[in-house]
């Protein structure tokens, strides 16, 4: 089976993110502590009550696109066919992805994170959520355990549950590791370049996360991983492409 995530060059845009961005690029600027709340209402275009009626505080405006993606993700996990290690591994390629499609405000609140404390602590109830999302949905989809049985029958769910935590802490690991590593590295003018920089670390992760996957999968599922032979191709697409340019940068990234 060959996973296939084409990134266009230029990245999807959501007008809901844009009062984000803009606030987050604020306090990144100006400081945390420096900056009003009528300073962010008008760097987001609205007024102080709209603001806090929409975001809420200054901490919730920094972490603020996460409850779209969320969404995306429960969303994405919802409708997953694979099965449900590789539907995790596509919900954590989709967190990463945000983070590279929209570099600047990543960038801002990882520097913003590094100042602020409370922010920090902020930022591991939000990774929590995707922990508990993607616990969720194994616990969902992994085939049922037996309702009742022997008393090893009964220990090996429990140690299966237990397993499926520990993946799912696992993923949110691996794929927080890559993102600190991108969010450190100097930033590159050069478009294509930094494009392929992009492309390399999304194929990097993908291989991590089917690498963990593999370990998990023979008692999560009791199955031999079934993408042992799988490819992930991760390509770069300039603007719009047809299907034939598809093919094409499919077939030329192929190993």
């Amino acid at each position: 089976m060959c996973y296939f995530r084409a990134m266009t060059s230029q990245p999807v845009t959501h007008d809901a993110d844009s009062p984000a961005a803009a606030a987050i690029g604020l306090l990144a600027r100006q400081g945390f502590d420096a900056t009003s709340v009528e300073e962010l209402a008008e760097a987001a275009g609205m007024s102080r009550s709209t603001f806090f009626r929409k975001f809420g505080s200054k901490e919730d405006v920094v972490f603020a696109d996460h409850e779209r993606i969320l969404t995306q993700v429960t969303g994405r996990l919802a409708q997953s066919r694979q099965d449900p290690l590789a539907g995790v591994e596509d919900a954590a390629l989709l967190v990463f992805e945000h983070h590279l499609r929209h570099r600047e405000t990543s960038r801002a609140r990882y520097e913003l994170m590094q100042a602020v404390p409370s922010l920090r602590d902020r930022e591991l109830v939000t990774s929590h959520r995707y922990e508990r999302a993607f616990l969720v949905h194994l616990l969902d989809r992994l085939p049922a355990a037996a309702a009742a049985g022997t008393g090893d029958q009964l220990a090996g769910a429990d140690h299966r549950e237990h397993t499926a935590v520990a993946y799912a802490a696992a993923v949110v690991a691996v794929h927080n590791a890559f993102l600190r590593q991108w969010l450190r590295s100097p930033a590159t003018e050069e478009t294509r370049q930094q494009e392929n920089a992009d492309t390399g670390r999304m194929r990097d992760l993908a291989t991590e996360l089917r690498g963990l996957s593999a370990l998990f999968r023979p008692v999560l599922l009791g199955t031999a991983p079934a993408a042992a032979a799988s490819t992930v191709v991760v390509t770069v697409l300039a603007g719009a492409a047809d299907k034939d340019a598809v093919a094409r940068a499919v077939r030329d990234a192929l190993p």
